[in-house]
């Protein structure tokens, strides 16, 4: 969950942040996880120098099977090439293989589709759809300098139980 600017001093919205994110991943992981799992899911990455786990609750959208993640956070410079990464969605843990898009074009066309899931999510990206539904190229480039990406995941079908 990422925070829009604010006028909160930076050590506070830090610990503000901290706070809702330890809050977010309780509930994503309860058996009231329903209030929230249909837009947001835990994203749990290793650190790349010292291995600290990092769980990162954020907002999502579905597309065709997958699931798309727009996000300026700098957790997926910790994904691995060839590894999956592990999700908490809908309360259930499971592995998926990802994809980070950073070019413009590819990077648009997913931001509709997560604007649309959730038009809030534009308000921490800056960035929003005119009135018949294209996303402002300006603001995705914007967005895209500023380091904003798009993660597009495919999880794993569940393992039969042995």
């Amino acid at each position: 969950m990422s925070n829009p600017a604010t006028s909160v001093q930076p050590g506070r919205a830090a610990l503000i942040q901290r706070t809702g994110d330890a809050f977010m991943r309780r509930l994503l992981r309860s058996p009231l996880h329903r209030m929230v799992s249909d837009k947001l899911l835990i994203v749990t990455v290793i650190g790349r120098k010292a291995g600290h786990v990092y769980e990162n609750p954020v907002g999502y959208a579905e597309d065709d099977g997958a699931i798309l993640i727009g996000t300026a956070a700098r957790w997926p410079r910790n994904l691995r090439a060839g590894e999956p990464v592990s999700i908490t969605l809908r309360g259930r843990t499971v592995h998926a293989d990802w994809e980070v898009l950073d070019e413009e074009e590819a990077a648009t066309e997913c931001y509709r589709i997560i604007l649309e899931h959730n038009p809030t999510h534009g308000k921490f990206a800056k960035v929003s759809l005119d009135p018949i539904g294209r996303v402002n190229r300006n603001q995705m480039r914007a967005a895209l300098d500023r380091g904003t990406v798009v993660v597009r995941l495919r999880p794993r079908p569940a393992l039969p139980d042995a």
